[in-house]
């Protein structure tokens, strides 16, 4: 027999959350601007509560939800809405506690995941009360999370939305504290990951759009006291002091200091003073641990594109503002960035900016307070300008500034240990003094003067050998490049000769002897010249050897040779006072006031009084005369070999033997890694060219042009010169031949056409000819190939040893 037993519907388990849900709404909808009622948050507790014994019910509860918030949303009953909303913000919350039942993650298939998406749609309507309903949504699904179980990825990009509601402008103020507590919640989650929020970029442009920076108090307040979070700019100052914790990498700082300064480059944001130094503040505050990185940041950002003049000096001064910390590497850093944002505005004025850049290179030379280290650092940053351009130029400019201040330094920090310089630096600038061309007149310029102040740290003077021989080579490569010197240049080899010899060594004074023979010779060399006999004589000396390197201005090359001579008059004082020999003073060439006035000797130095040669051509011309007649080099030097001998440092130290090494020639000592002169000379030129695709090939085109322009002008100079040279020896050959002084005598054969063609007649002449008016017409040049041509067959008359010397000279003359 079959029984049949039906369970009581009374037994059955009911479906009480079909019951529960819609108890939570009331009949009538509330205010959505109100909070919600006491009775509807009474409804929400025993829905929790339910949860918690049965949480297998919970994905069906947040479907009942989600099904009434979109009908409720589609009939604008936005007061049931908020109820809605704030049901599962308070199932959210209860879902975090200690001992729940379910978690977030039951919410997640409504609230996140498609089709329903319950949060996107919420941010994405158009009515800004339910756009907060769901940035207040977001925060409270955010803030249930936890290490153990989250979903970062799922959120980034609902955090990018809210980010947006809160940066834009004007809108609803609600709305923005409800998308900044939700951004809030989001940097906190990733702080608990202990994750780099990917969207920093985001969130700090939205939280610098709210942060009121007109409220100096608010803004600058004590850094332990707490922001207020119910307004609007304490909420946003508190989410940028949650970042404190991811500032402790270099690499983070850089980038939420960019995002601030994008920010205050829109709409002239350094401009407002106030602003910038409240919302400076706020930042150090959040970072006060890493004040490098907030001087850094600065001092690259005051290089960067897109800011006036005037921008650029409030970025400077501000990075001035940071902590004095690894001074060393911040003077490095801002040499090698403050000249490119001297030279970034090139249509602007730059007066104030370059009164700011020079400024803040002092104070950054004063806090590093050790000469050496200085000048190393200044020696790495010119690596990268091993080639003219206006950066460089900034460069040397900047770092003339800092060196200035080595005598304000700490007494240990002013000199160089044991009196060596930086070889690498001493190579930069000699190689910039002798080898940049006229375009690079005040590169040069510069660079002297830098040179200058870096001998001033080598106290009681340069003992390093070879780096003193290195200098006087350098010296006497600027003695020989005539076409490029200026008093100021003078005035450095002066300041450099008596570095060289300040420390009083033997050696080295031998040297600076040696080299007073060298530099009156090249003084000399632009003497005038007394006949055509006397050029002859002076060829016949050696003279020839030597080739003069003059500009084609014989007054300009005068006054050259009388700065010279007084240059070597200067190097006789410092050798009398460093030698104890006074005696050498009596050997000083006597050179009128009136000669050179853009000179004078003061404190036993050379001083220049204009940037260009200035002074009497005539005066100039008698004095180089006067010390050509009275003073020929050889019996100058003896002369100076006998004061040497009368008591002299030398002649203690070397005794007998100096008569004899006192002789030898000077022989210098390159600087190590500077090529010759004449290999370094084209370098600017080719650099510029192959530059072409870097800001400025324009005018690094034409400086290259002006260079090589200036050699091919040299080099027909010296063209010339050697043809003037060789007229004179032709003319004392001819001479010779005409008044029977050779073997034999003899004609050269006549030419095509049955007329004497006489290759040297119109150089017989004696009269005046200018350097630049002598040319060598088709109709020479063809008499002269006809002399060439005939002498495969020699006339009666002239010996082989005559013809061969006379050809020689016709090829050299027609090159």
């Amino acid at each position: 027999m079959l029984s049949c037993f039906i369970t009581p519907a009374s037994l059955q388990p009911r479906k009480v959350y079909n019951t529960l849900v819609p108890q939570v709404f009331p009949t009538l909808s509330p205010d959505p601007r109100q909070n919600v009622p006491k009775a509807v948050e009474r409804k929400m507790e025993k829905l929790a509560e339910y949860l918690q014994k049965y949480p297998a019910r919970t994905a069906k509860v947040s479907r009942r939800l989600t099904r009434r918030l979109k009908k409720d949303l589609r009939n604008r009953v936005y007061g049931q809405v908020k109820v809605a909303v704030y049901t599962y913000k308070y199932l959210l919350s209860k879902s975090s506690e200690e001992g729940s039942n379910f978690t977030f993650s039951y919410f997640a298939k409504e609230l996140i995941d498609e089709p329903d998406v319950v949060l996107k749609t919420l941010l994405g309507h158009t009515d800004p009360m339910v756009r907060r309903f769901g940035a207040e949504l977001l925060a409270s699904y955010i803030k249930a999370q936890s290490p153990v179980e989250h979903q970062l990825k799922l959120v980034e990009p609902l955090v990018t939305t809210v980010c947006e509601l809160a940066g834009q402008a004007g809108g609803d103020e609600q709305l923005k504290m409800a998308s900044l507590n939700a951004i809030a919640e989001y940097v906190g989650l990733c702080h608990e990951l202990k994750m780099l929020p990917t969207k920093l970029e985001e969130i700090m442009g939205a939280v610098l759009k709210n942060l009121d920076t007109s409220k100096g108090a608010s803004a600058t307040g004590e850094p332990s006291a707490a922001p207020d979070e119910t307004t609007l700019h304490g909420l946003a100052h508190s989410v940028l002091l949650k970042f404190k914790p991811f500032l402790q990498d270099i690499s983070t700082v850089y980038r939420v200091m960019e995002t601030l300064f994008k920010h205050l480059d829109q709409g002239s944001g350094w401009q407002k003073a106030e602003a910038v130094q409240n919302l400076m503040a706020i930042v150090q505050s959040s970072c006060s641990e890493q004040p490098f990185p907030l001087f850094a940041a600065l001092i690259r950002h005051s290089s960067g594109a897109g800011l006036r003049s005037d921008e650029r000096a409030v970025v400077i001064n501000l990075a001035l503002q940071q902590a004095p910390v690894y001074s060393l590497s911040a003077f490095s850093m801002a040499l090698q960035e403050l000249p490119r944002a001297l030279t970034a505005d090139q249509y602007s004025d730059t007066t104030q900016l370059r009164g700011t850049i020079l400024a803040a290179m002092r104070q950054l030379a004063q806090a590093v307070g050790d000469a050496a280290q200085m000048c190393e650092a200044i020696s790495a940053v010119l690596r990268n300008h091993a080639t003219p351009s206006k950066q460089a130029q900034a460069c040397l400019e900047c770092a003339l500034a800092a060196t200035l201040v080595i005598p304000t330094f700490p007494e240990t920090g002013r000199i160089f240990p044991g009196g060596h310089a930086p070889a690498q630096l001493l190579q930069q600038l000699a190689a910039i003094i002798t080898v940049w061309g006229p375009a690079e007149a005040d590169s040069r310029a510069t660079a002297c003067e830098l040179l200058g102040t870096v001998m001033l740290a080598c106290g009681p003077g340069l003992r390093d050998e070879k780096q003193a021989l290195g200098l006087m080579d350098m010296v006497l490569q600027m003695a020989q490049n005539v076409s490029l010197g200026t008093p100021a240049d003078v005035a450095t080899m002066s300041r450099v000769l008596a570095a060289c010899l300040a420390s009083r060594q033997p050696e080295l004074l031998l040297h600076g002897v040696r080299l007073s023979k060298v530099l009156l010779g090249e003084a000399l060399k632009y003497a005038p010249l007394a006949s055509a006999a006397a050029a002859v004589e002076r060829v016949a000396a050696g003279g020839a050897a030597v080739e003069r390197s003059g500009t084609g201005d014989e007054d300009a090359d005068r006054l050259w040779a009388v700065a010279l001579l007084m240059l070597v008059n200067n190097l006789l004082t410092v050798l009398a006072a460093r030698a104890n020999c006074n005696h050498l003073l009596s050997l000083r060439f006597n050179v009128p006031a009136g000669a050179c006035t853009s000179l004078k000797e003061e404190g036993g130095s050379m001083v220049s009084c204009s940037p260009l040669f200035e002074g009497s051509a005539s005066q100039a011309e008698t004095c180089l005369r006067a010390v050509q007649s009275e003073w020929p080099v050889d019996h100058w030097y003896g002369k100076v070999l006998d004061a040497l001998c009368k008591g002299s440092i030398l002649q203690t130290h070397y005794m007998h033997n100096l008569q004899n090494i006192i002789f030898e020639p000077f022989t210098a000592h390159a600087l190590p890694g500077l090529p010759a002169t004449q290999q370094l000379a084209l370098q600017p030129s080719i650099a510029s060219t192959a530059n072409g695709n870097a800001a400025g090939s324009a005018h690094g085109r034409d400086a290259a042009v002006t260079q090589l322009t200036s050699k091919l002008e040299a080099m027909a100079r010296n063209r010339v010169v050697s043809i003037k040279r060789e007229r004179l020896n032709l003319q004392h050959v001819m001479d010779m031949l005409a008044d029977g002084e050779g073997d034999e005598t003899g004609t050269v054969p006549p030419a095509e056409g049955g007329k004497a063609s006489d290759p040297v007649g119109a150089l017989k002449d004696n009269s005046a000819v200018a350097v630049n008016e002598i040319v060598l017409s088709d109709a020479g040049f063809v008499d002269l190939m006809a002399v060439h041509e005939a002498s495969t067959h020699p006339p009666m008359g002239l010996g082989p040893l005559e013809m061969a010397e006379l050809m020689q000279r016709l090829d050299a003359v027609t090159g």
